[in-house]
């Protein structure tokens, strides 16, 4: 997904840090640069924060990356109470354009291709992982140390690549098992539809899958056979003369005055009251 612009990077590292209180302190928990001058990947571990870049704010806390390129305003904010503490490495690049057997650099180089803030919470212990291996390589300061700090900085965003990658394919791939659960319950509403059943369709438990209903419909799964079925329920009862128990019975529900006190409830007014209205 980002390997066009991996093939050309090629970065200077210029440092890797590790903040934590005593940066804070001596900052009174802020820190602006009007116009940066280095890249700069961050990787948040503990505390929290803000971090503002040309005029946008974010949240921080732990499990949390940001990075930022040069000529960009950036404030970045600490809690006293809980101070952030975070590995910083700065770089510089620009890219490398390749003619044949001819090599240039390009113009500027462009901001890592990430989002500028995005969580890691389920890769978390593992990108802390290499980061602290790698300010330990820096620290160290042994022979070699930027070719081998570059190297493994090169492995950890190949890797960080990779996780943000399939994590857009689940999230693609959960979607579309979203969208098919609701399409099955807007073209088999009249149907006994239970929770466990509509899982199990959709390869899921019963709880994940009402999480994830949730999260990609705004319903839950009860609330959402709910609303299709009472929708169903008005075109109805404004087309037709159908008795109330039959419309009942024809939307999913066997208990015709089960299905009139959620109507009432859900719309605001009986059954009766709304074909008149």
């Amino acid at each position: 997904m980002h390997e066009p612009f991996f093939e050309r990077f090629f970065p200077k590292m210029v440092e890797v840090l590790l903040r934590g209180e005593s940066f804070w302190k001596q900052r009174k928990y802020r820190f602006e640069l009007k116009q940066t001058s280095l890249y700069n990947f961050v990787y948040v571990i503990a505390g929290k924060g803000t971090y503002e870049l040309n005029g946008a704010v974010w949240e921080l806390g732990p499990g949390m990356v940001l990075h930022m390129a040069p000529d960009e305003h950036m404030i970045l904010s600490s809690s006293q109470a809980e101070p952030l503490t975070y590995y910083s490495v700065h770089f510089l690049y620009f890219p490398i354009e390749w003619e044949g057997n001819q090599a240039r650099l390009g113009a500027k180089g462009a901001p890592l291709p990430f989002d500028r803030v995005f969580p890691v919470h389920a890769d978390a212990a593992e990108l802390e992982r290499r980061l602290k291996q790698l300010h330990q390589l820096w620290s160290d300061k042994n022979e070699g140390t930027e070719w081998t700090v570059r190297l493994q900085f090169l492995t950890m965003l190949k890797w960080l690549s990779e996780a943000l990658t399939h994590k857009l394919r689940d999230e693609d791939e959960t979607a579309r098992l979203i969208s098919d659960s609701m399409k099955y319950i807007q073209d088999h509403y009249q149907l006994s539809l239970e929770r466990d059943k509509l899982a199990r369709m959709a390869s899921l438990s019963a709880s994940y899958y009402s999480i994830l209903f949730k999260r990609y419909s705004g319903y839950t799964p009860f609330e959402f056979i709910n609303k299709i079925r009472l929708d169903k329920a008005k075109q109805l009862l404004r087309m037709t003369n159908e008795p109330i128990s039959k419309i009942a019975r024809d939307v999913g529900y066997q208990d015709p005055l089960y299905f009139t006190r959620l109507f009432a409830r859900e719309v605001g007014m009986a059954p009766r009251m709304y074909r008149k209205a």
